[in-house]
């Protein structure tokens, strides 16, 4: 049985949005992506933003607009 690649949408470094918070793309796996903040910590979010990375959906994440 032949087994199917995975196709990447996004490059490695891209940059991305997530709830308004620029992040940069660092791994992709099937359905989703690893993200790093740019710009972390986020002053008085700390609750909301616990950790510098994070694994997200594709479909959650905004592509920039340049």
């Amino acid at each position: 049985m032949e087994q199917e690649k995975d196709v990447k949408i996004f490059d490695k470094d891209e940059l991305l949005y997530f709830d308004g918070k620029e992040c940069r793309m660092i791994a992709e796996y099937e359905r989703t992506i690893c993200v790093e903040y740019v710009h972390y910590p986020f002053a008085g979010q700390e609750e909301e933003f616990p950790y510098p990375r994070v694994i997200l959906r594709k479909g959650e994440v905004e592509r920039s607009a340049v």
